[in-house]
């Protein structure tokens, strides 16, 4: 028995092991695709209930959104004008009140 023998016999050992890993993982791998399609199937349902919520959820936005805008118009805006008008009359009412007012010498 010379070295090219073990040489080989290296070789038919390792293609064996090779041949029986290379089994072992597809075997794993076919029954992990079995395992998971019907997870997949139910996470295609799972995904068109989350989009239904989602377009609700946007629904529900888009309608806070719109009462926003309806308060700011119909509720703040009238309030602020007439808070610059109070304050404009207070700011007429002291200029008039200080140019009668004797100065201090």
């Amino acid at each position: 028995m010379d070295l090219s023998w073990w040489r080989d016999l290296a070789i038919v050992v390792w293609a064996g092991i090779a041949t029986i890993a290379l089994t072992i993982i597809s075997v794993l791998i076919i029954l992990l695709y079995r395992k998971l399609v019907p997870l997949m199937e139910s996470a295609g349902t799972v995904m068109k209930s989350v989009d239904t919520v989602i377009q609700s959820a946007d629904e529900v936005v888009n309608k806070v959104g719109a009462v926003v805008d309806y308060t700011r118009d119909e509720v703040i805006s009238p309030v602020v004008q007439f808070g610059n008008a109070v304050q404009g009359i207070a700011q007429g009412v002291t200029m008039i009140v200080d140019l009668f007012r004797k100065k201090e010498a």
